[in-house]
């Protein structure tokens, strides 16, 4: 197979999706030696501590860190998934375009450089985001796939680093090392520190708008099969060359559950999941909705009193947007070249998600 017996590197490997990653090639590699760069090596008794992995501690923004790492390991697969997301952002205050730039754009350059000159790596496949094509927070994207055209501007910064990123790797991709960018959304798993915290701080009987958009989640092993699969395909179809429609190489691909469902229903499969384990935090109760207009409203005084006190706003009018807007796409690419089909579905997902949650939560 592909990957028995290959060297790896996961960078942000202590994260959810890189932790999904190692767990499935573990799952079905398990003669593949696996090495996670992260900011910090977890302790063993964490829950995001893996047996038989390697652990090396370094910022990607080091480039001399990234080298020495790489020049140990002589991987020949790099998943690249360590990158700064906006709740991470705001928690070390660096929620604007220079901090989004140092690690995302930046970042990824130094790991695609380490890769260049180490000489052994053979496939390398960069974690990006359907944020990448979404130039207004407001805009709707409804069944859209590869073909749409990045974004001339970009009202967040944490997109346009993304995109800048992700043209970078795909404009990198060689016939000696080719590369591909894994497009994803909304991504959820009990390692989960972003949006199943989020949801669930959240007033859970206040919704704001009607909350029939549809909307694209994504579960982290799900995610993580869409990676091995295009590892898989960079080191087995020759040539690995853009030009070959079989190919991965050189090319974009949108990864999600392919399920996309109103984001009102995703809270209350969510919520009803948690119920199930019996360890909600919030009594289910009569629920209230807040118009569209009048939570506008709300949003844009939040950010004007913030301004004010130069604080954060609890809720922006950009967030509004990204919330009521259509978000789902397209994954024809990834199924017909990658062979990509999600296995396991968002039910079944949120109910895995809400188990280990309490139980990663009861370890700490």
């Amino acid at each position: 197979m592909a990957l028995d017996g290959t060297s790896i590197i996961v960078t942000g490997g202590c994260g959810q999706v890189g932790i999904a990653i190692v767990k499935h090639l573990q799952e079905h590699y398990p003669t593949a030696t696996i090495a996670v760069v992260d900011l910090e090596k977890p302790v063993a008794s964490s829950s995001r501590f893996i047996e038989k992995v390697t652990y090396y501690a370094g910022n990607i923004t080091d480039q001399r860190i990234v080298n020495e790492v790489f020049e140990a390991v002589k991987p020949v697969v790099v998943f690249h998934t360590a990158g700064l997301i906006p709740q991470i952002a705001k928690r070390l205050n660096m929620h604007n375009e220079n901090g989004y730039v140092a690690v995302n754009l930046q970042g990824t350059r130094n790991v695609l450089d380490a890769a260049t000159a180490v000489g052994s790596v053979k496939a390398f496949i960069f974690t990006s985001s359907a944020d990448v094509v979404k130039g207004d927070s407001w805009q709707d994207f409804a069944g859209v796939n590869e073909s749409i055209e990045m974004p001339e501007t970009f009202d967040n910064p944490y997109a346009k680093s993304k995109a800048l990123a992700e043209s970078f790797i795909i404009s990198s991709s060689t016939a000696t090392l080719p590369t591909t960018a894994i497009r994803t959304h909304a991504v959820f798993s009990a390692d989960d520190n972003n949006l199943i915290p989020l949801i669930l701080s959240a007033p859970r009987n206040v919704h704001l708008g009607p909350g029939n958009n549809l909307y694209d989640f994504t579960y982290a092993p799900n995610l993580a099969l869409g990676h091995v699969l295009a590892a898989e395909n960079l080191l087995s179809v020759v040539p690995a060359e853009a030009s070959d429609p079989l190919s991965a190489a050189g090319k974009t691909f949108f990864v999600t559950n392919a399920e996309p469902v109103p984001f009102r229903t995703f809270v209350t499969m969510l919520w009803a999941a948690f119920d199930a384990t019996g360890s909600s935090t919030q009594a289910q109760g009569r629920a209230i909705t807040v118009p569209a207009s009048v939570a506008l409203c709300l949003a844009w005084v939040s950010e004007k009193i913030a301004r004010l006190f130069k604080k954060e706003p609890l809720l922006t009018v950009k967030d509004l947007g990204d919330g009521f807007a259509q978000r789902w796409f397209d994954n024809t690419a990834a199924t017909s070249v990658l062979g990509y089909v999600p296995s396991t579905s968002l039910e079944q997902g949120l109910k895995e998600t809400a188990k280990g949650y309490v139980i990663g939560r009861e370890g700490l």
